[in-house]
């Protein structure tokens, strides 16, 4: 590049002599200025250079690894930064590793102890609420909302209350709300579908509204029913009780002079003036 550009100058040279002229002019112009301003400009070069040198020098006194290798510099970087962390990340992965621990002991012992609980007369009789209330609510399910189409819906074994007590409470609670959710929201498509193919718009959140409702009404009256049962199972017992012969019973007049009692102590014998 720089010898073709030669040659076109030398060209342009003995092209014209006034050209010539001008430009060999021009250069000796240059060359007396270059050789005029080099002793003024020579020191404060050296200086600098001087300088720029003596950074160079003291940065890599200060840095050693300026003089490596880019790949030396960055592996020994790595190494470095990894011997400074390392020992905090240890830490934190074994206080980690103690906290999962810790944590799974007490899930351990707090399902033993939800076991032994339930394995009372007490969390018998709970359990026992709990598969009736799950199949009361299957049932109201079934009738407000039936599964929609001939889609099976997944089931899950249920584990024995025999074999796991609390893990059979957990699956059945579980079961019964999947079961709900799944069936609100198809019968919701379901609806909304079917009412958009006939020309009506639906307001989702009224539907909602009355689903819930309906869910919750079904809730109150599967207590109530519950209620009544064990107010009829009490009833029963003590009617299976055997009855104790009071001692009133085996006085007739004082029986006879405490109903007379009663009865004037009434509103009724008091309202009426025995003077008129």
């Amino acid at each position: 590049m720089c010898g073709h550009i030669c040659n076109i100058h030398i060209k342009n040279l003995g092209a014209h002599s006034l050209l010539e002229w001008a430009l060999s002019t021009a250069e000796a112009g240059v060359v007396l200025a270059a050789t005029t301003a080099a002793p003024y400009v020579s020191a404060p070069l050296a200086v600098g250079d001087a300088k720029v040198a003596a950074a160079i020098d003291h940065l890599e006194r200060r840095v050693p690894l300026v003089t490596e290798q880019p790949k030396v510099i960055v592996e020994t970087t790595k190494q470095a930064v990894l011997s400074k962390i390392s020992p905090h990340v240890n830490k934190v992965y074994g206080a980690r590793a103690v906290a999962e621990q810790r944590v799974k002991s007490l899930k351990e012992l707090s399902w033993a102890k939800a076991n032994a609980l339930l394995s009372t007369a007490y969390g018998q009789k709970a359990m026992h609420g709990v598969d009736y209330g799950a199949t009361y609510a299957m049932q109201l399910l079934d009738h407000y909302l039936p599964p929609v189409g001939a889609q099976e819906e997944p089931g899950s074994e249920i584990t024995p209350a025999n074999n796991d007590p609390a893990l059979h409470t957990v699956q059945t609670v579980g079961r019964l709300s999947s079961v709900a959710a799944r069936r609100v929201w198809a019968n919701l498509a379901y609806k909304i579908n079917e009412l958009r193919n006939s020309g009506i718009e639906l307001d989702v959140r009224r539907y909602v509204t009355a689903l819930l409702a309906a869910l919750h009404l079904a809730n109150v009256t599967s207590l109530q029913q519950q209620q009544q049962a064990d107010r009829e199972e009490r009833g029963a017992q003590r009617k299976a009780e055997p009855s104790r012969p009071s001692p009133e019973h085996n006085s007739p007049q004082h029986s006879a002079s405490t109903t007379s009692n009663e009865v004037k102590t009434t509103p009724e014998s008091k309202s009426v003036d025995p003077s008129n």
